[in-house]
Formats: structure tokens, sequence, C-alpha cells
């Protein structure tokens, strides 16, 4: 199931890429945090970007997609093999919330982007019931939970404006910051709490309460 938040992180990045010319016709990105998933990479392909995907994560990430180009092992916090300025966008979907060093992350992001470049990412609120919860639980019961899909959080933000000052103290500029509640995610394979974490989002859509909201997508840039 698909996070409201990782639509519209595929939806402000193919908006950016396809409204921006290049001499080369051809955008280089790059993926931070991309782990053996290319499903971000399909959905700018059907979106109709032309573009080509470098990737880096502490564990092997290395793909057969058509459009990724380089794999690299190493951490956001510091990306020596990536050359300076070399992007005009790097993504992430659901990565931050596991980087101990944010202050290091922000920097390495920002030096890998072109001047008017953008950094769009999905994390989790921290502030919202489940991500409460889910600091006081072990980690096996998270992988129960997404059938072995769970890794060691850090939480080293304590909410989205917090996470926000990392990159505003590395010299970014917020361009956008949406929240979702999405319990549903959790439970959808059991029928009945499925149905009553469906109805739990819909009630906090309509409060509009972004403390409970817990998908967030923001996206930054660095000023040209």
């Amino acid at each position: 199931m698909q996070k409201p938040a990782e639509k519209y992180l595929v939806q402000k990045l193919a908006a950016f890429l396809n409204s921006r010319e290049t001499d080369s016709g051809v955008h280089q990105i790059l993926n931070a945090g991309a782990g053996q998933s290319t499903s971000i990479e399909q959905q700018l392909t059907q979106a109709g970007c032309k573009y080509v995907c470098d990737r880096v994560d502490i564990e092997n990430c290395n793909v057969d997609f058509p459009t990724v180009r380089e794999c690299w092992q190493c951490p956001i916090e510091d990306m020596k093999p990536v050359e300076s300025g070399r992007y005009v966008a790097v993504f992430s979907n659901y990565v931050l919330e596991h980087i101990e060093n944010l202050r290091w992350a922000s920097q390495s992001i920002y030096r890998v982007l072109a001047p008017g470049g953008v950094f769009v990412a999905t994390v989790p609120n921290t502030l919202a019931p489940e991500f409460i919860l889910a600091r006081h639980t072990s980690l096996w019961f998270h992988k129960l939970l997404r059938q072995g899909h769970a890794w060691e959080t850090r939480y080293a933000y304590h909410s989205i404006p917090d996470l926000l000052s990392f990159f505003l103290a590395a010299g970014f500029q917020v361009e956008d910051v949406r929240y979702w509640p999405f319990v549903e995610q959790y439970l959808w394979k059991y029928p009945v709490a499925g149905r009553l974490g469906k109805l739990y989002d819909r009630l906090i859509s309509i409060v509009g309460y972004k403390r409970f909201m817990g998908d967030v997508c923001f996206m930054i840039n660095k000023p040209s």
C-alpha cells in the first residue's frame, strides 16, 4: 500500500523535472537511501521524466533498471564518492528517521545538489501517536507488523520543524510541507482493525490536526 506522502513525492519530483530544461535532455538525480527498491524510479519513468538516477545506501543498493547508473555503498552523512553540485534533484523515501547525524546529512545533501536543485523527502511525524508508540516498541514487533520490512530507527529529530531546522542551517529554503494521517497502512491486512484505521484517518483529515498526521512529505531547495 503506497503512502500518500510517497505519491506526493513522485508528483512534486516529476513536475519539477518535467518543467526544467537541460542541455543534454536528461536530468541527473540521486536516490539517497535507495535500498533495493526501484519504485520511485519506475513511477518517474511512467510520468515521462527523462533522467538518470544514481543511488547511495549503507547497504548494497545495486539494481538492474534502465535509468539507474552509479550505485555507491556509503552513508548519506558522508557521500565521499559523489561529486559536488552534480544533481538537479535528490530524494529519499522514509530514510531520514534512520540517520543519527542529521547535521552532517543535510550538509552532505546540500553539497551534492546543483544550485537551484531540490531535495524531496518523505518522513514520519514523530509527534503522531503511531510513532510515539513505535519508539517504545521493539524492532521485532515492527518486523512482525511489516512482514520483515523494518529497520532500526534513530529519530534524531523531535518534530518536523526540528528536522527542517537542520536543512535550513545547511542553507536550504523550504518550498512545501504536507501532512497526511495514514494509520491504515499498519492495519489494512487485518479486516476489522484495517477498517477502524481507515475511519481514524478520515476523521483526522476532516479535523485537520497535523499533530496526529504521521505521513509527511517536504520539498526544499538549494538557492541558485
